[in-house]
């Protein structure tokens, strides 16, 4: 989402989806549905078109005539992206493109922090006293984590006017679940808490509602957005 490429970035989930080929003609056909499906002007699909042609995401096969799009996995080999989690685009993702790139974003901390600090689920299996047949029960609880839009910010390089919009949209979308976090202040502690953000240069979260005055921690997420692993980049 560095440099505004959201549009361009748009254009090209959906060529990947419409083409699984990776071959297009673009003709004016081609530009019309795109225009259609995407809501856009022709025109702007063909800027966006065009920009990813300088961004190296296709390129025109001179031998064949048609172009053609980079496989996902030549473009992570060209620019090192070694992560391999990946979230699978489809076509319901295509017109909430920014929406959706929040949750992909703050759902990448999400999950790193959870294979840190929580064991991963295991079920149990119990016997039914009655059938004498096993069953399994479940104790999955949603399990939220303090993810910053700092932490957005400093790891993919967004300001943080759009690190927040995005996030908004995620929540809007249902794409991701947000929980406001509060400590509430004894009266002691308010002034504590001012002087406390003033010497660390820092915003002073603090909020009145109903009579009292809370601090305001990161926002807690839950996601459950599904990711699957690409190989890892030397297997290639």
């Amino acid at each position: 989402m560095q440099n505004n490429q959201e549009n361009p970035f748009q254009l090209f989930v959906y060529l990947k989806l419409t083409y699984p080929s990776g071959k297009i003609q673009w003709n004016g056909l081609d530009k019309e549905y795109a225009s259609f499906f995407l809501c856009k002007t022709t025109k702007t699909i063909t800027n966006n078109f065009k920009k990813l042609i300088e961004l190296e995401w296709l390129y025109y096969d001179e031998q064949f005539k048609y172009y053609r799009l980079e496989a996902i996995d030549t473009l992570r080999d060209e620019r090192d992206w070694v992560k391999r989690r990946a979230y699978p685009f489809g076509y319901k993702d295509i017109n909430n493109i920014r929406a959706t790139l929040g949750a992909v974003l703050y759902t990448q901390l999400y999950k790193s922090y959870c294979g840190k600090h929580f064991k991963k689920h295991k079920s149990n299996v119990l016997k039914s006293e009655s059938a004498n047949k096993s069953f399994v029960v479940s104790y999955d609880v949603k399990k939220y984590a303090e993810i910053s839009v700092n932490g957005i910010v400093a790891i993919f390089k967004l300001s943080k006017c759009k690190a927040s919009r995005i996030k908004n949209l995620a929540v809007k979308h249902k794409l991701i679940e947000v929980k406001k976090n509060y400590e509430k202040l004894k009266p002691n502690e308010l002034d504590v808490a001012k002087k406390g953000a003033k010497y660390r240069d820092e915003n002073q979260n603090i909020i009145f509602k109903n009579g009292n005055y809370y601090l305001q921690h990161i926002d807690k997420i839950y996601s459950d957005l599904y990711f699957k692993k690409r190989k890892k980049l030397e297997t290639l």
